[in-house]
C-alpha cells in the first residue's frame, strides 16, 4: 500500500498543469474588457492585459523571480488598451484554462504601479515601481487535502470552488477592489496568483499578469513602490516551503501591503450573480 506522503505527492504531480492559463477578460462597472489571447485570430491591438510569449501559458518559476519575466509574465509587452475605473470600485478578473481552472493552492496578491507621463501603453516595464495593496494567503490551517481543500484552505482554492465551465475550458473569477483614496492617474494593475504545490521541490509557480487602468477619483495616495524583480527571493519562507503537511501558518511573500490603504476599504462585496459571459462586452 502506498504511503500517505506518496499519495500526496502524486496528487501534487497530477495537478501540475491546472494553473496554466491567462486572464481572458476583466469586468468593470458591468462592462467586459478583453484580455490578451495568445492563440486568438481576433484583433489584439486594444486588449487591456499585457501580451506574453509563453506557449504553454505556464508559470514564472521560483528560480526566475529576479528575471524581468516576473514583472508582467514571460516576455510581456505593453497592452495598448486600458480600463477606465473609479477609485473604490471593483473589478472581476476572469482567468481561463482548458484543463480545469486554477486549482493550485497558494496566495493571491495585487499590486499597482503608476505609469507616469509615459502612459501604460508605452512605459518601460523595468521602470514600473509596484506597491502591494491586497494579499490573501492561507485562510484555514490544517492538513493538505487535495483536491477538495476543505481542511487546509487557501485564497486560490476558495476561489476555485466556484470554477465554471466555459467553452472548451474553465474559468475562475477573482474580485479586486481599487483603493478609494488612491491618486487618480494611469496605473498597471499586477494581478498575481502563486502555486505552492511544488514548492517543496523548490518549484513554486508565479502567475503574474498586468492590466492597464485609468483610475479616476479625488484621492491623494500613491505609495512608493519597488521593481517587481526585487520583490521576491526563491528562499523566502512563503516561496520555499512544504505545504503537504499539517500547515499552521504561512507568510505571504513580497513587500508588505501598503499602510496607505485600510484593509476594511479593500474588502470586496459579493460578485454579481450574473455570469461574466452575460455582461456587456466593451467595444474595442
Amino acid at each position: 500500500m502506498p504511503s500517505f506522503s506518496t499519495i500526496i505527492l502524486a496528487l501534487a504531480a497530477a495537478g501540475e498543469v491546472l494553473g496554466h492559463g491567462h486572464v481572458r477578460r476583466i469586468i468593470a462597472n458591468g462592462v467586459t474588457y478583453k484580455g490578451f489571447e495568445r492563440w486568438s485570430n481576433d484583433d489584439q491591438s486594444q486588449v487591456v492585459s499585457w501580451h506574453f510569449t509563453t506557449e504553454d501559458e505556464g508559470p514564472v518559476t521560483a528560480s526566475n523571480v529576479n528575471n524581468p519575466d516576473i514583472i508582467c509574465h514571460r516576455g510581456a509587452t505593453n497592452a495598448k488598451g486600458s480600463i477606465p475605473v473609479a477609485a473604490g470600485s471593483q473589478l472581476q478578473i476572469v482567468r481561463f484554462n482548458t484543463i480545469g481552472g486554477f486549482e493550485h493552492p497558494g496566495p493571491e496578491m495585487h499590486y499597482l504601479a503608476s505609469c507616469g507621463d509615459a502612459g501604460c501603453d508605452k512605459v518601460d516595464k523595468n521602470n514600473l515601481r509596484f506597491f502591494k495593496f491586497y494579499e490573501k494567503g492561507l485562510t484555514q490551517p490544517g492538513m493538505a487535502d487535495s483536491p477538495t481543500w476543505n481542511t487546509q484552505k487557501w485564497a486560490t482554492t476558495e476561489v476555485h470552488k466556484k470554477v465554471q465551465k466555459e467553452g472548451d475550458g474553465f474559468i475562475d473569477t477573482f474580485t479586486v477592489k481599487i483603493p478609494s483614496n488612491i491618486k487618480p492617474g494611469s496605473y498597471v494593475l499586477r494581478h498575481e496568483v502563486l502555486g505552492l504545490h511544488k514548492a517543496h521541490e523548490g518549484q513554486a509557480e508565479f502567475y503574474p499578469q498586468c492590466i492597464n487602468l485609468k483610475i479616476s477619483g479625488s484621492g491623494n495616495q500613491q505609495p512608493a513602490g519597488v521593481p517587481a524583480t526585487q520583490m521576491y527571493k526563491s528562499s523566502d519562507p512563503g516561496v520555499a516551503l512544504n505545504i503537504w503537511t499539517n500547515l499552521q501558518s504561512y507568510k505571504i511573500p513580497g513587500p508588505a501591503r501598503s499602510s496607505a490603504f485600510s484593509k476594511r476599504d479593500l474588502e470586496t462585496e459579493s460578485v454579481s450573480k450574473r455570469h461574466p459571459r452575460d455582461l456587456k462586452l466593451h467595444d474595442i
